[in-house]
């Protein structure tokens, strides 16, 4: 009898992927299930997709670190991870080095913010591809132009809302942009006494002259200050750009520009996803690679991060984005944006400061006093 002739299994793939993705963005993940079906058809494989939350208890990072050792076997091949959680999984060399697995252009093609979460050490371990950034939305009947630095917001008197609530062991992003802002050139802003001073003193001048919005010291999440924008209730607010992306039509008496800062330079703080190789095998490794090119074509990442609201992190991927000004702004901004710093992981520093600005944006502290206090107490 002739050999019967036998059909290899396909190559079985892992994914974990975060909830914001699958659930709040339908049409991107169209794009996202499109992409992978053409994919499985080209390489004889298949994709398994399992939705995590995003962070937290039982979240991406969470499930790696706890299923690495009990249950190695279900472990993803691949996964999209918050970019710290990211930079933590590679620090502790829980990914797969992608140096010789996908080409040199890629990368160089990344943000600079981008570029420099990829790397660990040398060691090319992730693939940043969405990002989110806050900026300051403001209405055009108080402010001609977005108010560069905090003399102008003070000039102004118009109201601000921006978000500075929340755990007193998270900085938001609003209260770390305006203190870096504070911090002199060349020094080092890790409890740096001058930059708290400083940050508190523009508090407590724009508490007294009640340019701050009653909600700010609430708000934790610029989707709460984008609201107050929206509503007409605020002449400025903080908000992302996934939340203008997904609001723009609404936001026709709005315009954008940067968060006000003490040294009239503008910052950004990045934030978004990275795809992260988690298999060691290097026949998957080499599939994955596949996939991770496919996912990363310029084509398909400016059509799905349109779908989704969110910038991408290729430059190639954002031109092919429709022409306008917010584009425009949106790519000024990944040039010069950063990821967050590493000061937040001084918990005592953290909450020292934050607990500085909610007594002072409440009125219950002076700047001077709440300063002294909390320089005591890190």
């Amino acid at each position: 009898m002739p050999d019967l002739a036998v059909t290899p299994e396909p190559l079985a793939l892992r994914v974990w992927l975060p909830d914001t993705i699958v659930l709040d963005n339908p049409e991107a993940m169209m794009v996202l299930e499109g992409t992978i079906s053409e994919f499985e058809e080209r390489y004889g494989a298949t994709v398994e997709i399992i939705v995590k939350p995003k962070s937290g208890t039982g979240g991406l990072y969470d499930s790696l670190l706890k299923t690495k050792d009990a249950a190695p076997a279900v472990l993803p091949d691949l996964m999209a991870l918050p970019y710290d959680d990211a930079f933590q999984a590679g620090t502790k060399g829980l990914l797969q080095p992608l140096d010789d697995l996908l080409p040199a252009q890629i990368s160089a093609d990344l943000y600079p913010f981008a570029q420099n979460l990829a790397r660990v050490e040398e060691s090319w371990l992730t693939l940043p591809f969405v990002v989110d950034i806050e900026h300051l939305a403001f209405r055009t009947s108080t402010l001609s132009e977005p108010p560069v630095n905090w003399s102008v917001v003070m000039e102004s008197n118009a109201s601000y809302a921006f978000p500075a609530g929340g755990p007193e062991a998270v900085l938001p992003d609003a209260l770390l942009l305006h203190y870096l802002s504070a911090v002199e050139e060349g020094s080092d802003p890790i409890r740096n006494e001058q930059a708290v001073r400083q940050t508190l003193a523009f508090y407590e001048v724009a508490y007294n002259q009640d340019i701050v919005d009653e909600t700010t010291i609430q708000a934790s999440r610029p989707h709460e200050t984008w609201e107050r924008a929206l509503q007409g209730e605020v002449a400025m607010a903080h908000t992302t750009a996934h939340l203008w992306l997904n609001d723009q039509e609404q936001a026709a008496t709005l315009h954008y520009g940067p968060v006000p800062t003490a040294d009239s330079s503008p910052r950004y703080i990045a934030d978004g996803l990275a795809y992260a190789v988690i298999s060691g095998d290097p026949a998957k490794q080499e599939v994955l690679a596949r996939l991770l090119e496919a996912l990363m074509e310029p084509e398909i990442l400016a059509t799905w991060s349109q779908s989704g609201r969110s910038l991408p992190t290729r430059r190639a991927a954002l031109a092919l984005w429709p022409a306008s000004a917010y584009t425009a702004f949106a790519n000024e901004a990944l040039e010069i944006a950063d990821l967050r710093p590493q000061l937040t992981e001084d918990l005592d520093f953290v909450r020292s400061l934050h607990r500085a600005v909610l007594d002072v944006l409440s009125g219950k502290a002076d700047a001077a006093t709440a300063a002294q206090t909390a320089i005591e107490t890190w």
